[in-house]
C-alpha cells in the first residue's frame, strides 16, 4: 500500500487516498462515501486536484465499525456524534445519568441494552438517544422520582420489543410486494446491495416511528384521563373537545 507522508514540526502524519483508506480499515469506499454523506465522518483534505484522508478518519472508521459490530445501528451513531438532527440538548442529561450509574448500575445496564446509552472505557455514561431519556423526564414533572420514570421506559422498551418486530416484518413484507421490486434493486456488488437494504430498514423505521406518534397523540389524552379516572373512582372522566386542529408536527 503507498502511503504519503507530510512532515510537520513535530511528527510525520499518513496520509491515504480513499482506496489505500478502504483497504486499511476493510470498508468499501462507497461506504466511507455514505459516513461523510451521513457527516459522521470528516470530508477528506484537498490538496490541490486531489484529496487524501488522514489518521483521524481511519480512528474515526474503525470507532463507527467497533459501535456497530457492538449493535448500533447508524442513526444511533449519528446520535453518539452529535449529528443527528432534531436531538434535544443533552448537557442536563449527562450529570443525572453520571449519579443514577452510580445509584442504580442495573438500570443503566437495562438501558444499554435497548441502545439509550452506552458505557464508556472510563466507567462514564455515553448519551446516545437523549430524547427518549429526556421523554422519561419528562414525566418528573408530575412528581414521581427520576429513577422511577427511567425504569418505566426501560420497561416500555422491554414490552414493545416483540411486537415491533412483528411489525418491522409485517410492513417489510408489504413494502417488498409492491410494485417495483425494491427486493431486487439493481445492485451489481455487495455493497450496493448492503446500502440499498440500509435505505429500505431507515425508511421503516422512520415509517413506523411516525405512525407509533401519530396514534400516540390521537388516542393518549383520552386514554391518560380514563386511567386516571378508574383509579381515583370517579369512572371516565369526560374531555370536552374544540374544533381547533392542533398542529402536532
Amino acid at each position: 500500500m503507498t502511503v504519503q507522508r507530510v512532515e510537520g514540526p513535530a511528527t510525520a502524519q499518513q496520509e491515504f487516498t480513499i482506496e489505500e483508506l478502504s483497504r486499511q480499515v476493510g470498508m468499501s469506499p462507497r461506504n466511507i462515501r455514505a459516513h461523510q454523506a451521513r457527516r459522521i465522518l470528516a470530508p477528506p483534505v484537498r490538496r490541490g486536484r486531489t484529496v487524501v484522508y488522514q489518521e483521524h478518519h481511519l480512528r474515526r472508521l474503525e470507532t463507527i465499525l467497533s459501535l456497530q459490530r457492538q449493535g448500533f445501528n447508524l442513526t444511533a451513531i449519528e446520535a453518539m456524534f452529535g449529528v443527528r438532527p432534531g436531538q434535544p440538548r443533552s448537557d442536563t442529561l449527562g450529570p443525572l445519568m453520571q449519579r443514577l450509574a452510580a445509584e442504580s448500575p442495573a438500570l443503566v445496564d437495562a438501558l444499554t441494552r435497548h441502545g439509550v446509552v452506552a458505557w464508556r472505557e472510563n466507567g462514564a455514561v455515553q448519551l446516545v438517544r437523549p430524547r427518549a431519556l429526556r421523554a422519561a423526564l419528562e414525566l418528573h414533572r408530575s412528581g414521581l422520582p427520576a429513577r422511577q420514570t427511567v425504569q418505566v421506559l426501560v420497561e416500555v422498551l422491554d414490552r414493545i420489543g416483540r411486537p415491533v418486530d412483528e411489525l418491522l416484518r409485517a410492513t417489510g413484507d408489504r413494502i417488498l410486494s409492491l410494485p417495483g421490486d425494491p427486493a431486487r434493486p439493481r445492485a451489481a456488488t455487495w455493497d450496493e446491495w448492503s446500502d440499498a437494504a440500509e435505505l429500505l430498514a431507515q425508511g421503516l423505521i422512520d415509517l413506523l416511528t411516525e405512525a407509533f406518534r401519530v396514534v400516540a397523540e390521537n388516542r393518549g389524552p383520552t386514554s391518560v384521563v380514563d386511567i386516571v379516572g378508574r383509579r381515583s373512582g370517579q369512572g371516565t372522566v369526560m374531555l370536552v373537545e374544540t374544533a381547533a386542529v392542533l398542529d402536532l408536527g
